[in-house]
């Protein structure tokens, strides 16, 4: 047994025909026939060990169970089973080769006799013997102990290009499909929209602006109107006030006319270009000698700026007015 630093050894195999119960608490192998001397040992993984030993008598002996004992004697470990797990016949010699797993990284700690005379199981660490997969293993993919052939791989790999090549045909057949359904539709232009066409290139739809003419001239029907042809629109709202569009402005407002003399006005907005006509309300004070002397707006006077009236009532009159121009 180990002892401070010293390791482990395992030194001899026991051989067993009595079927048992394996459990932490046995100190010996029940129906212990043959005790064999470990011949090497290995440890191909951390957890893993590797035993061979080797029985060279002209024994005949059937094996359901053996243990494996230290050097100092203590039973290391034990496995039984219902059936035999181990023969040998009176002629032959008898080679076993034990593959153990335990539960924890420990081969560290263990020793073993000649090292030489192994053959473990192949891993990413330790050269072996390894079993070669089957094409069933290597298609599923989760068997981890067997070793892939390039037979065996290239027989996957073309199964798998073949059913991606087949996948890769359908969605470009679908695609291919979508594409041409949608290239066969049409946009079409309605109303003062012109253009249009299926999808197989670019398409404009357009709709044309009306110039400053066509809206003058008013017989254009496939054109349109936009504010900035019409516009701007400027008003005032109010009793003294105006409004601009197009061009065309009207200027409208209240004034006082002063008696039996001439009165200017000024327009609240002044017009950019010429004012046309002036016409002014007539309106009188009501007295009697009134009646046939209302303001008159004095044509010559009209400017972009204002226009002057003159009234022969003796008395001031309060007048309306509108004006209009460009």
């Amino acid at each position: 047994a180990a002892s401070g630093t010293s390791k482990t050894v395992i030194a001899t195999l026991g051989l067993t025909n009595t079927p048992f119960v394996p459990a932490p608490t046995l100190t010996a192998l029940p129906g212990q026939f043959k005790q064999i001397a470990i011949l090497s040992g290995v440890a191909p993984a951390p957890n893993v060990i590797h035993l061979t030993a080797y029985d060279q008598s002209a024994e005949v002996w059937d094996a359901t169970g053996f243990g494996l004992f230290l050097d100092d004697g203590t039973l290391f470990g034990a496995y039984s089973g219902e059936e035999t797990v181990l023969s040998k016949a009176g002629l032959a010699f008898a080679l076993m080769a034990f593959d153990i797993a335990i539960n924890a990284d420990l081969v560290a700690n263990i020793s073993f006799g000649d090292t030489n005379f192994v053959w473990p199981p192949a891993t990413e660490e330790t050269r072996g013997i390894a079993r070669l997969a089957t094409q069933g293993e290597v298609d599923e993919g989760a068997e981890g102990q067997s070793i892939v052939t390039p037979l065996t791989l290239g027989n996957r790999l073309a199964a798998m290009a073949a059913a991606f090549n087949g996948a890769i045909t359908a969605s470009v057949s679908v695609l291919t499909a979508s594409i041409a359904a949608l290239t066969a539709r049409k946009i079409s232009a309605g109303g003062l929209a012109t253009g249009g066409g299926d999808l197989s290139a670019d398409r404009t739809i357009t709709v044309t602006e009306a110039s400053a003419a066509e809206i003058t001239a008013g017989t254009a029907a496939d054109k349109v109107v936009t504010p900035r042809r019409l516009g701007p629109i400027t008003m005032a709202l109010a009793q003294n006030g105006f409004i601009r569009f197009f061009g065309f402005q009207m200027v409208w407002g209240r004034f006082s006319a002063t008696a039996n003399d001439n009165t200017a006005v000024v327009f609240v907005q002044a017009f950019p270009t010429a004012c046309f006509s002036v016409v002014a309300s007539g309106g009188v004070s009501g007295g009697m000698d009134s009646k046939d002397n209302p303001p008159v707006v004095v044509a010559s006077t009209i400017t972009k700026t204002g226009f002057s009236v003159f009234s022969a009532d003796d008395s001031n009159d309060v007048t309306c007015f509108i004006a209009v121009g460009w």
